[in-house]
């Protein structure tokens, strides 16, 4: 259950550093657009339907970057492995390109309101059951991690 805790709490910790890194970049590429064209509803539609885009990028590029060395700011004195955390990343990436998907087609389909609606409830407990998600696969038993018996 302990290793769950510290399992869970990394994984939420380090989520929450690249979606508050990808809410700035989100809001500095708003400003840009909103001051070079016309804002339309479609337009502005679109632009918040792409806000976990750079999350799911970051996130993807953590995954590619970790292969077998620990990266000396995000998984340095982890208790799960490099290869973990790769997978642990791209399930990240998956979620954050989800929610994009979801967001582009539901501002595609629907009414504005339900639009807003689904944006605003869907991104944190999609978030929190694939942190809790990933947090029980990763400290699931392997055969690799158990101690050899000894004795008679």
């Amino acid at each position: 259950m302990i290793k769950f805790v510290l399992v869970f709490w990394s994984i939420v910790w380090r989520s929450l550093v690249i979606i508050m890194l990808s809410a700035g970049i989100t809001w500095g590429l708003s400003e840009l657009l909103h001051s070079l064209f016309v804002q339309s509803e479609f337009s502005i539609k679109f632009r918040l339907s792409l806000t976990f885009l750079p999350a799911a990028f970051m996130f993807a590029i953590l995954a590619m970057r970790t292969n077998g060395f620990r990266n000396l700011l995000f998984e340095q004195r982890s208790v799960i492995s490099s290869a973990k955390w790769r997978q642990t990343y791209v399930g990240l990436a998956a979620c954050a390109f989800s929610i994009v998907a979801i967001s582009c087609i539901a501002a595609l389909t629907t009414s504005t309101d339900t639009w807003f609606a689904l944006r605003a409830l869907l991104p944190l407990p999609l978030f929190v059951l694939f942190g809790v998600g990933l947090a029980i696969w990763q400290t699931l038993d392997d055969p690799a991690d158990r101690l050899p018996k000894s004795g008679p």
